[in-house]
């Protein structure tokens, strides 16, 4: 015989529970073995996992006390019985609400302000700041509309949706629930295609494309998750209008919400958890590296000195380094482009610099001398 819904949804809101936790700690033991301090985004991940691990905590209260997961109480006519189990059960379903947005904001916010550490210049700094206002307004304009779903609030958890005295001081908030969820995952999708033309135009081998764009990928199992979500609701959305079972119906919605939030802040701290493994073939990554250019053909100084066009044609050429490796050792990549004479022209070069605060890729301008 297999568990319970109750068991089941207890179960995956302790699993999502640890994970994000495990996943913060690593992130922030990253930080301690590359000798650096925090930055914004590891403290805007601080909330975001805060009100993911309070949301599943809510949700096992919701088990626990308000028969999450178990179907409604009824009276021998077939009615429901407004007790104290059925109002933990609103209050618990009112407080996931809001958690869901708290800890998806804050998340978003980590993760957009991580890129502006890893990536400058005009055309990202505009778009990351356009992104940022977007998230920041979508978490204020969502939290406080679900907040004030109902005046005064306890009705909220004193009246059952879609009955008469709910409809006296609530408003029809199911198209916002369905705004929220679409908006959410529309934010999601922003995010993770921020920063892949910008990985895209750098000049190195496909696969090298393909393998940097799978880092900032890994958030796609947070849109996969917010798809099922949006299934989850929309399957849930009559027993919610109705009030039908609602205990049982919509408990998919409930814990697809948990898995949500929970995978969002491990897929923000993943990335950021490189130095942990950076010691396990450092020596063949630079013997890779001081052979490597993502451009063929790359000249020795001597020639480049000898040969002025050869010079010109080097200095549109990205390189890949590694310096000696110490605790701060550094990688570059340099495009000596259209900077040299035009500093401020968005094809300035990148500067990728994996230092004590993680890499960053910054647009620098190199001139060279050769005196006569």
């Amino acid at each position: 015989m297999g568990l319970s819904l109750s068991t089941n949804i207890a179960i995956v809101c302790g699993v999502f529970t640890a994970l994000p936790i495990l996943a913060v700690v690593l992130r922030f033991w990253a930080r301690t073995v590359k000798h650096s301090g925090l930055s914004a985004d590891d403290y805007l991940i601080i909330p975001g996992l805060l009100f993911s691990v309070a949301l599943s905590v809510n949700n096992i209260v919701a088990v626990a006390l308000g028969n999450l997961g178990g179907h409604i109480h009824t009276d021998d006519a077939g009615n429901i019985v407004f007790d104290n189990t059925l109002t933990i059960f609103l209050q618990t379903e009112f407080a996931t609400q809001l958690l869901s947005v708290l800890s998806l904001v804050f998340t978003k916010l980590s993760i957009v302000v991580f890129y502006r550490r890893i990536f400058k210049g005009k055309i990202f700094s505009i778009a990351s700041t356009i992104l940022l206002g977007a998230v920041a307004a979508w978490g204020v304009a969502f939290f406080f509309a679900t907040l004030f779903e109902c005046m005064p609030i306890p009705m909220v958890w004193k009246t059952l949706f879609g009955t008469p005295d709910h409809q006296a001081v609530c408003y029809n908030y199911l198209p916002m629930f369905w705004a929220t969820a679409i908006s959410n995952m529309i934010m999601d999708v922003a995010i993770l295609t921020l920063p892949m033309p910008f990985v895209w135009r750098l000049n190195m081998p496909r696969r090298q494309k393909i393998a940097v764009s799978a880092i900032f990928l890994l958030g796609a199992f947070v849109v996969g998750i917010s798809i099922a979500r949006i299934h989850f609701f929309f399957v849930s959305s009559d027993s919610y209008a109705n009030a039908m079972d609602i205990t049982v119906n919509i408990a998919p919605t409930l814990y697809w919400t948990v898995i949500e939030a929970a995978i969002a802040v491990v897929s923000a701290c993943l990335p950021t958890l490189r130095p942990l493994f950076t010691g396990i073939s450092l020596e063949a990554l630079q013997d890779f590296a001081s052979k490597f250019s993502l451009r063929s053909g790359t000249k020795s100084p001597s020639s480049l000195r000898s040969n002025p066009a050869s010079t010109a044609a080097a200095n549109n050429m990205w390189q890949l380094s590694f310096p000696n490796h110490s605790a701060s050792s550094s990688a570059k990549i340099v495009n000596r482009a259209e900077a040299v004479r035009n500093p401020s022209s968005e094809e300035a070069p990148f500067e990728l610099r994996d230092h004590a605060g993680g890499i960053v890729v910054s647009k620098a301008v190199h001139q060279e001398r050769h005196d006569a």
